[in-house]
């Protein structure tokens, strides 16, 4: 069985650390969620998924490499 190589979500807020350390408090948490959010609807509005893909996605708590890597450099600018 080919499983699919996926990347934890919640991982991109260790990079936003590393980049600034405001990011290490709390508080901090529900804004990685906006971010995705606001990535999901990017991706939606450009017609690559539905919406309830991104939603299941993030109650998975995983993304498709690919798809981290794009959601990686949307945080990361």
């Amino acid at each position: 069985m080919n499983e699919e190589k996926k990347i934890l979500i919640i991982s991109v807020l260790n990079h936003l650390q590393k980049r600034d350390p405001d990011w290490k408090h709390v508080k901090m948490l529900p804004k990685v969620k906006i971010l995705y959010q606001s990535w999901a609807a990017k991706c939606i509005k450009h017609h690559k998924h539905a919406k309830f893909y991104y939603s299941r996605k993030w109650r998975e708590g995983w993304l498709p490499v690919d798809e981290y890597m794009d959601f990686f450099k949307y945080a990361m600018q």
